[in-house]
């Protein structure tokens, strides 16, 4: 497990972007959207991730389903735009799924993702702010997966536009002297991504992947050790 505080964690991602951008990053390969080719099924698919998350940022008790989501998780991701005229103060400004194929369902599992946009406290940085769950449908106030969180940052190199950040589970344990935060990190999963568009060339959204993250990587190695 990996202890952080929020002040740390900006710098740290902020630090990220800035040496990801001068080195010139060789781009993961991000695997293809939840989505279907026809523009219907895009729209489709938006307006009913924007009606699942709907009062997402709720937060109450959340039964995890670390079988769904965890650090050995496999997936696609896919965020839309929420309409400027729909958004609402305070609220995400992009909503999108999740989807995940697991050994004890047949079908691909969606858990639904809700994006606000926030800015570094230290970094100046813009980023998304991902909140990871699904709400129980009989008794909204009650999460069935999550709730996870996560950030995606945007790195521009020329003409080029990739998205990259995390999804993790991380444990409130106090606050430091300056009362910020202190996180112990149980797992986490790293999301690659880059900019879509539907087939009719009316529909913009962000496409790509979540997978296993180098942290949980190196901290299986470690627990093989002697010592």
């Amino acid at each position: 497990m990996t202890q952080i505080n929020e002040s740390t964690r900006t710098e740290l991602q902020s630090a990220t972007t800035e040496r990801k951008s001068r080195a010139g990053r060789r781009p993961r390969k991000a695997a293809t959207a939840a989505v279907d080719g026809e523009a219907t099924v895009t729209n489709r698919v938006a307006e009913k991730a924007e009606a699942a998350t709907h009062g997402v940022s709720k937060m109450n008790t959340h039964s995890t389903s670390t079988d769904i989501l965890n650090g050995r998780t496999l997936g696609k991701l896919v965020l839309f735009g929420i309409p400027r005229a729909d958004q609402v103060t305070d609220g995400p400004v992009m909503r999108g799924l999740v989807e995940v194929k697991t050994e004890s369902q047949g079908a691909p599992v969606k858990v639904q993702v809700a994006a606000w946009l926030k800015i570094g406290r230290s970094s100046g940085t813009e980023y998304l702010s991902l909140k990871v769950a699904n709400n129980d449908p009989n008794d909204p106030e009650t999460y069935t997966v999550g709730p996870f969180y996560g950030r995606l940052f945007r790195q521009v190199e020329g003409g080029r536009t990739r998205y990259f950040g995390f999804i993790e589970e991380a444990e409130k344990t106090g606050e430091d002297e300056n009362g910020q935060g202190t996180y112990v990190t149980h797992w986490q999963l790293r999301v690659s991504a880059k900019p879509a568009v539907s087939n009719d060339q009316k529909t913009k959204y962000i496409s790509g992947s979540v997978a296993p993250s180098q942290m949980n990587e190196q901290e299986e190695e470690s627990a093989n050790l002697p010592f």
